[in-house]
């Protein structure tokens, strides 16, 4: 693929990103959904072009997030955990080890939580754990991310048994 194709394609890939994290905001009631929403076009840049590429697109959609979704926390969500998700799949489940691949994204993920836990106290001065106690909340976090990445690897699945043919006319 040519290199204007890869830039058209990421520029297309961040606005969905865009459209994704500003529905979140827009749309409070939904905002899990479409931050999760949000995690997906990366793993579209590294099925159709590399994984330089969708380094490059989150880059730029974590800049992007930074300064023009007006809730810090949307932001904060994309930029520490969901953004990044999907190269983080990637490498991890290029492991032949399928243990050693989910220790490895258990461990992202929960870095992931205690940066954004840490970040929130700090930004906002709350505790997260104000309501529930903090060991509910983290076995919660862990279920709930084990649905996240099982429906995640539903939608890989998907995108190569439907999109990639709609896209491969768009992309050659």
């Amino acid at each position: 693929m040519p290199v204007q194709k890869k830039v058209a394609l990421g520029g297309i890939l961040a606005a969905f990103v865009m459209i994704s994290l500003t529905a979140a905001y827009f749309i409070p009631v939904n905002r899990l959904f479409f931050l999760a929403v949000s995690s997906l076009f990366v793993s579209i840049m590294i099925m159709k072009v590399d994984l330089l590429y969708a380094v490059l697109l989150y880059v730029a959609t974590a800049l992007l997030a930074f300064f023009m979704i007006p809730s810090r926390s949307i932001a904060l969500a994309y930029i520490v955990f969901f953004g990044v998700y999907g190269i983080v799949k990637f490498l991890c489940e290029q492991i032949r080890n399928a243990a050693i691949g989910w220790a490895l994204k258990f461990v992202a993920f929960n870095v992931s939580l205690l940066v954004m836990y840490f970040l929130v106290s700090l930004v906002f001065g709350e505790s997260i754990s104000s309501r529930l106690p903090l060991p509910l909340l983290w076995m919660g976090a862990q279920f709930l991310f084990l649905v996240y990445d099982i429906a995640y690897t539903m939608f890989i699945g998907f995108y190569h048994r439907r999109m990639e043919r709609v896209l491969r006319g768009w992309f050659r």
